[in-house]
């Protein structure tokens, strides 16, 4: 028998097995094979439209997002809606608040995107999303491939927290923009001043070390977190605080380094510490110096704030500028620091010693999650349809960040 006829021989002997078969099922349940077929296909798609429907009853869109918001890792962070219920969502739309370092970040971007995942710029990260100036970060390079990527062209509004001549520097112009800063949503509900915690020292100065010093080593060594704190600059007011004017200190993270030597009696040195314990220490200490220029969102100032500590600040600070006020510091001037940082500090403690600053109720009434928060829904209220979104706008009470 040829190959040919030995097909057509099992071919006619499976249609017979198979109408055989579709007759002995008519004649159990009543009705056809091909009849079962098209009513499971009938199911599927009751069941496929009732989903469709259920979402479009509980978001008010069927073209929106659909599915879990996965917990972003940076440079990508969740943007959180709190329900009016107190229910905390985290929405479809996420924060880029970094330079793509790494291959995967294009990758994620990509992945998040198709997955129907929006995002916002946010200035969290030095001069982002402008070229990074500091001389030890690998951003310096002005060739790295972070510098390849639009991210405007990524996002579709930015959070920014610079002032105007930098926005105008760093922003594309005419792009959808707010002043919002993560560290404006400092937590004042859980960072609260202790008066029952003895005041222990005049001023905190927080600068993590960048190694350990080697033997033979005047200092250690003074990199990246050395730049971020402005460590020399640091260094300069430290040493006329202690000498002149007998201030005592609390320096986290530089134990072992070398400090001023009219500070050896006045200033006690921690290591890094975990966060639990950090932030307990602002209960002990009457205001915070800030040397920073090169912070977009200095966390540990408005945390100082929350604690009802003023802030003696470097003017040409990125971010956190406007956390200054009457009510809450002074800027120094670090170009002026021989001449002009004296009348400064005198009038700071003056202020201080008279119970003159009110920084955390300044806090409260300017920032923090409600106000910030508030700003914040209004802003993607502009930018973004609900119809794109996992949330109902009049659910929602205010926005944050996930922090």
């Amino acid at each position: 028998m040829s190959q040919k006829s030995s097909f057509v021989s099992f071919r006619k002997t499976s249609m017979k097995s198979i109408k055989q078969f579709d007759n002995q099922v008519e004649k159990t349940v009543g009705y056809s094979t091909k009849s079962i077929i098209i009513g499971l296909v009938t199911v599927l798609i009751f069941i496929y439209v009732v989903m469709r429907l259920y979402r479009w009853y509980s978001t008010g869109s069927i073209s929106g997002f659909v599915g879990e918001v996965p917990t972003m890792k940076r440079p990508f962070l969740n943007l959180y809606a709190v329900m009016k219920d107190g229910k905390e969502v985290a929405t479809n739309i996420v924060f880029i608040t970094h330079s793509f370092t790494r291959d995967d970040c294009e990758e994620n971007y990509n992945k998040y995107k198709a997955d129907g995942i929006h995002f916002l710029g946010l200035s969290s990260y030095s001069e982002f999303p402008g070229q990074i100036s500091n001389p030890h970060d690998v951003l310096h390079d002005p060739k790295h491939k972070a510098y390849t990527y639009d991210y405007f062209n990524l996002t579709r509004g930015w959070c920014t927290v610079f002032r105007e001549e930098n926005n105008k520097k760093w922003i594309k112009e005419g792009f959808p923009r707010i002043q919002l800063a993560e560290s404006d949503f400092g937590n004042y509900e859980t960072h609260l001043p202790d008066p029952s915690v003895e005041k222990e020292y005049d001023f905190i100065y927080i600068c993590l070390k960048d190694g350990d010093k080697k033997e033979g080593d005047k200092d250690c060594p003074q990199t990246w977190q050395a730049k971020i704190r402005e460590f020399p600059t640091a260094k300069k007011l430290i040493d006329i605080m202690c000498k002149k004017y007998k201030l005592k200190g609390l320096l986290i993270g530089r134990i072992g380094c070398e400090i001023p030597p009219s500070c050896h009696q006045l200033m006690e040195l921690t290591d890094f510490q975990e966060y639990s314990t950090f932030i307990k220490n602002f209960n002990k200490c009457k205001f915070i110096l800030c040397a920073s220029v090169l912070d977009a969102s200095p966390r540990t100032v408005s945390e100082s704030l929350c604690f009802n500590l003023p802030v003696l600040m470097n003017k040409n600070i990125l971010g956190g500028w406007q956390y200054l006020s009457e009510e809450t510091g002074e800027f120094f001037d670090p170009d002026n620091i021989e001449n002009g940082f004296e009348p400064v500090l005198e009038k700071f403690m003056k202020k201080l010693n008279n119970n003159e600053y009110t920084p955390r109720e300044w806090f409260i009434k300017n920032y923090g999650k409600y106000n910030s928060g508030k700003r914040l829904k209004e802003f993607v209220q502009s930018v973004f349809k609900e119809s794109e979104l996992n949330i109902k706008y009049d659910d929602v009470d205010y926005m944050k960040p996930g922090i």
